[in-house]
């Protein structure tokens, strides 16, 4: 018995995507005839509503006043009416092919369009646009585009739809953390680089400058050099260290010893101490008549200028991190706990030694936790910046002991920005940093393939 066959698209019974794809062709519809308004009052020069909108920080004014070139706005507003055009076409999809399964993939296709025409919508705003008085357009515009992706995941009936469902709907719930990382790290180091554009001598007016702060930061002779290379080399023997000191220190404290509490919350203390309070007990320590060079002395050798001679302040830094790493103390004894026992006593009947099961056995169990450990402390430690605030300033006439070739990026962005009030050089600097991290960053990873191993799957 043969079975007829049509062509004619399938409709859907369930009311849910006809809802949802409703709705948003309303919103869409209303958003455009707002976008549309937004644009005609702006180009007609009627400042409706002026008097409560809020004013823009210091620093988007000045990039709005000197990096946004004259002339572009109002080919901005004439975007707006194509924008608003096309979200009326969008409202019209979603209305007319919302019972239609073979359209929810291009309804899908428009929605990321429209998304990624919102997202730079969004940050040109914060910064080009007069005070923030139009971030709430662009922000409310997110609504109906997350409710087409929605709408067009369940209205898509292809192979596949519940694994294209639920990536949908991860990215819709994703939208909030993308706006944070937006406004709280992509757009303030845009307009860091931004401003490594300019000399902004304060309190005098920017001047844009191009490319020379970052090009005098990397030419050959800078201080910058020298200060890469002395974080660098902090970083990784505060690294180093700290791994090796608390994988020891969770190796003991895991055993079954008397007091164990106590110890635990001995060595995890000292991370919860300010920073500046540590600091002032470790220049203290270190001092020429300090408690280490008292031993020394006692034993009959020479008194040490920790914080003075080059071979000793690096390390005498380092120590106070690693004294401080009480936080991975604990997260290793942790995971020390989650290995599996049956692993390590089958290993101990095949007669592997208490160094090979460390080796073979927990060193690639903790090897997830070591590398979280790992990289969370170098993209600290290559951020520190107390220790040269703490223990640099000093001497009897207040001067700074360590001299400028042994200062930490962070200092040196510290001193350029507040006390020389170069503000396009300092953004210089940090952007260098925020490159020099991630350049680091990355080799961590490519390199952990080869050693990081996850008990369900294999190596990373």
């Amino acid at each position: 018995m043969s079975v007829p066959v049509t062509n004619a698209p399938e409709k859907i019974n369930s009311k849910k995507p006809i809802d949802i794809l409703k709705l948003t062709g309303i919103l869409y519809i209303l958003f455009a005839v707002i976008t549309a308004a937004v644009a005609i009052i702006h180009v007609s020069g009627i400042n409706i509503l002026r008097e409560f909108m809020p004013q823009g920080f210091v620093f988007l004014n000045a990039v709005r006043n000197y990096a946004l070139p004259a002339g572009v706005m109002p080919y901005f507003f004439y975007f707006l009416f194509i924008f608003s055009a096309f979200r009326v076409f969008l409202g019209y999809m979603s209305i007319k092919f919302r019972t239609t399964p073979d359209k929810g993939k291009t309804l899908g296709f428009l929605g990321k369009i429209d998304l990624w025409i919102v997202i730079p919508l969004t940050v040109f705003s914060l910064f080009f646009f007069d005070g923030f008085g139009f971030m709430w357009f662009p922000i409310l515009s997110y609504a109906p585009t997350m409710l087409l992706l929605s709408g067009s995941a369940k209205l898509d009936n292809r192979p596949g739809r519940a694994a294209r469902e639920e990536s949908r709907t991860a990215k819709i719930f994703l939208i909030p953390a993308f706006l944070g990382l937006t406004f709280m790290t992509y757009i303030p180091l845009t307009a860091v680089f931004g401003i490594s554009l300019f000399n902004w001598h304060i309190p005098f007016a920017p001047e844009f400058a191009g490319f020379r702060n970052l090009i005098d930061l990397f030419s050959e002779g800078s201080f910058f050099w020298g200060s890469v290379w002395l974080t660098v080399i902090y970083a990784f023997l505060a690294v180093f260290l700290g791994l090796v000191y608390s994988m020891i220190i969770a190796l003991l404290l895991n055993r079954k010893i008397p007091g164990r509490v106590f110890f635990r919350t001995a060595f995890y203390l000292p991370f919860i101490i300010p920073v500046v309070s540590s600091m002032l007990i470790f220049r203290l320590i270190y001092a020429h008549n300090g408690v280490i060079n008292n031993i020394i002395n006692m034993f009959g050798g020479e008194r040490v200028h920790f914080l003075f001679e080059n071979a000793t302040i690096i390390p005498a830094i380092a120590m106070i991190a690693v004294w401080m790493s009480g936080n991975i103390i604990v997260i290793k004894m942790a995971g020390l706990a989650n290995i599996p026992r049956s692993y390590l006593e089958s290993a101990e009947v095949d007669g592997a030694n208490a160094w090979h099961r460390f080796w073979k056995i927990t060193i690639p169990c903790m090897s997830p936790i070591i590398f979280y450990n790992m990289l969370m402390s170098l993209i600290t430690n290559m951020q520190v910046v107390i220790p040269s605030l703490m223990l640099t300033s000093g001497g009897q006439s207040g001067a700074t002991v360590i001299p400028r070739s042994f200062r930490f990026i962070a200092y040196e962005l510290y001193m350029t920005a507040f006390s020389a009030g170069q503000l396009g050089r300092a953004a210089a600097i940090s952007f260098g940093m925020f490159v020099l991290i991630g350049i680091l960053t990355a080799i961590l990873f490519l390199t952990s393939r080869k050693w990081l191993f996850y008990e369900g799957g294999g190596p990373a």
